[in-house]
Parts: C-alpha cells; structure tokens; sequence
C-alpha cells in the first residue's frame, strides 16, 4: 500500500511540475534581457504581456529589433518603460490579471489596467509575427545549433535563426 502511494504522489508531482516549463524564461546575454517562449522563440519589435514570475499578474514589455526588452527609456512608439522594462502610463506600471477559465462559457477573462499601447502602422502586435527562433553558433563553425550543449561548442553566443542564416550558417545534422 505504502508503494502505492508513493507511486501516486510521484505521478501527481511530475504532472504539477510539468507544466512549469510551458510558461517561458526571461534570459540574459550580453545584449540584454530577452524572453523565451516554451517553442523556442522571442517576441521582437512588438509589445508584449508576460507574466514572469508565475503571479498571475502579466506586465507589458517592449521587445526591440534585437528581440531585447527596452528598459529604462522611451520605446520607438512614445511610450515610457522604468528599469525592469515595464510600462509605466501616469506614473503606474500597467498590469493584466488572467482569470481562471469560466466553467459556464468557456472563455477566460482578462483585467487590464490600461489599454495596450499603440502600435504604429508599419509594426504588429500579432506574436506569431514577431517571434523567431533562437539558436546557438560557435565562435569558429559554420553550423547553427538548436542546444548550447550540442557539439561540445566552448563559449556559444545566442543569436537569431535568420542572423545565423545570413553569416552563412547551417542547421547542424545532430539537432535538427
């Protein structure tokens, strides 16, 4: 009986423990902070709600060209982000509160403190338009990686999938 409930509890905490990784991380490299997404990609030029602590509570940050966030300054549409790359309107850091999914109507609810910021005519707000994928290269190869670990790569830099296509990498034959 005793193994049973081991069994079960293990089973429960694995399922619990599984959909942590499904939120996403905030990384940092020496051109900044950035966002991963759970697929592998990153917001760029485009404002974008993330809940990074895991609260419930997303603030609104902007991701640059680069696909880092614009900290402590005006982003190109105008608009005010303090040291932690949060909007600031009036003073205030602008949240969004997600809800639990409503068992009657099946749609989630959503709180904002503000409207999303305007976005110029030449630039999106939808994300998977403004999301690339991530890969690593190393100082000397001509193969882009999907891992940091493939290869035995010494001192990988992180970089865009595009940027290393345009250095005239290639996908490596192992990861991808």
């Amino acid at each position: 009986m005793r193994r049973l409930k081991t069994f079960i509890l293990t089973a429960a905490m694995s399922f619990i423990m599984s959909f942590t990784a499904l939120a996403g991380q905030w990384n940092q490299s020496p051109g900044g902070w950035w966002y991963s997404y759970d697929d592998g990609t990153y917001a760029v030029n485009s404002w974008q709600w993330i809940d990074g602590n895991g609260d419930g509570v997303s603030e609104c940050y902007y991701f640059d060209e680069n696909g880092y966030c614009v900290l402590n300054s005006t982003t190109p549409d105008g608009q005010t982000v303090d040291a932690n790359g949060a909007l600031i309107v009036d003073g205030k850091i602008q949240t969004r509160t997600e809800t639990e999914t409503s068992a009657n109507n099946n749609t989630t609810k959503t709180k904002n403190t503000a409207p999303q910021p305007t976005q110029s005519s030449s630039k999106t707000t939808d994300t998977s338009k403004n999301k690339e994928n991530m890969v690593w290269v190393s100082q000397t190869g001509k193969k882009y990686h999907s891992k940091s670990s493939c290869s035995n790569m010494k001192n990988p830099s992180h970089m865009t999938e595009s940027e290393a296509i345009g250095l005239g990498r290639t996908p490596c034959s192992k990861c991808y």
